[in-house]
C-alpha cells in the first residue's frame, strides 16, 4: 500500500534523533499505545521501515517544552537533524513539522523561518495542550502569517491527548473554536489537523465541511476505533478532507494498513486518504 504519512516520530534511543526527551512521558506513551518492543530504531531502521512499506512521510520535531525541550540550542540541533533527513532521504522523508511554543517569541519565529528556507520543512506544529496556549491565541498569529508567505501548511492538534493528566487541558484541542478561528482569520493558510479528533469528531467534521483550507490526518488511532458516524463521513462528505497519519513507530504499518482496509471504506476513498488528498494539499501533483 503506497501512502503519504503526515505524522511519524523519529525514535533513536539516544541523541538528537529521539523526539521525546522526558523518560516518564515516553514510558507512558509506549504503554498507552501498546507499542511494539522495537519502538526504538536507528536512523537507518527508521528509513528502511518507510521504504519497505512504500511510505513517504512528513515527520515531526516534537520540540515543545512540555516534552523536555527547554534548551533552544538543542531545538535548533534537532531541527538540523530533521533537515538532514529531508536532504539525505528525499524518497522517504518529504518534510517535517516544526514544533514551537509561541512564548519563544521572535527567536522562535526566526527559527521557523530558517527551517522553512534552509532545511526544507513545512510550517509550525501547534499542540495547544502541551503549550498551554490554544491555536487561536494571537501569539501564534505571526507564525501563521510567516507560513502563508512561505506557502507551507501548518499542523494543529485536535482531539483527546494521549498523555494523561499532567495539567493538560483538553478544551485546547477542540476544533471549535480553536481551529475554526484560525481558519476564518487566515483563509489562505493550509491547516492539517493532527490525529483523530475524538471526542470532538462532530466539531471536526463541521470545521472540515465549512472551511476549504482545513484537513485532518488520523495518526495515533486505528480506524476500527473511530466512531461510526465519522467513518460514514470519511466514506462520503469528508472523503476529500482526510489524509493518512500513523505515528509510526508507535503504530506499525503492518497493523494500520489492514485496519484501514477492513473498515468498509470504498477503494477510491482509501486512495484519497492514503495519498491522493495529501498530494493535492501539498502540491506534489
Amino acid at each position: 500500500m503506497s501512502a503519504i504519512d503526515m505524522q511519524t516520530c523519529t525514535s533513536t534511543k539516544e541523541g538528537i534523533g529521539r523526539m521525546i526527551r522526558d523518560d516518564g512521558i515516553l514510558k507512558e506513551l509506549t504503554q498507552y499505545f501498546r507499542s511494539p518492543g522495537d519502538y526504538f530504531k536507528t536512523e537507518e531502521e527508521f528509513i528502511q521501515g518507510l521504504r519497505e512499506n512504500d511510505v513517504q512521510t512528513v515527520t515531526c520535531s516534537g520540540t515543545w517544552k512540555f516534552m523536555g525541550w527547554t534548551d533552544f540550542d538543542l531545538i535548533k540541533e534537532r531541527n538540523n537533524y530533521l533537515g538532514h533527513l529531508i536532504k539525505d532521504y528525499p524518497d522517504a522523508v518529504l518534510s517535517a513539522w516544526v514544533s514551537l511554543d509561541s512564548d519563544w517569541g521572535l527567536k522562535g519565529l526566526r527559527e521557523l523561518e530558517r527551517c522553512i528556507k534552509d532545511l526544507g520543512t513545512y510550517g509550525i506544529a501547534v499542540c495547544g495542550s502541551m503549550s498551554n496556549t490554544p491555536a487561536n491565541d494571537e501569539s501564534f498569529y505571526p507564525f501563521y502569517e510567516l507560513c502563508i508567505e512561505a506557502n507551507v501548511p501548518v499542523k494543529i492538534w485536535v482531539g483527546h491527548i494521549a498523555v494523561q493528566g499532567r495539567g493538560l487541558r483538553l478544551w485546547t484541542e477542540n476544533p471549535i473554536p480553536n481551529v475554526d478561528d484560525v481558519a476564518a482569520d487566515f483563509p489562505e493558510l493550509k491547516i492539517i489537523c493532527a490525529h483523530h479528533p475524538w471526542p470532538f469528531h462532530n466539531e471536526m467534521a463541521s470545521v472540515l465541511i465549512h472551511h476549504p483550507n482545513v484537513y485532518n490526518e488520523q495518526h495515533g488511532w486505528s480506524p476500527k476505533y473511530f466512531p461510526e458516524t465519522f467513518k460514514k463521513d470519511i466514506n462520503s462528505r469528508l472523503q476529500d478532507k482526510i489524509v493518512f497519519g500513523s505515528d509510526y513507530p508507535y503504530f506499525s504499518y503492518k497493523r494500520l494498513f489492514p485496519d484501514w482496509e477492513a473498515e468498509g471504506f470504498k477503494p477510491e476513498v482509501l486512495e484519497k486518504v492514503f495519498h491522493k488528498n495529501a498530494e493535492r494539499v501539498l502540491g506534489l501533483k
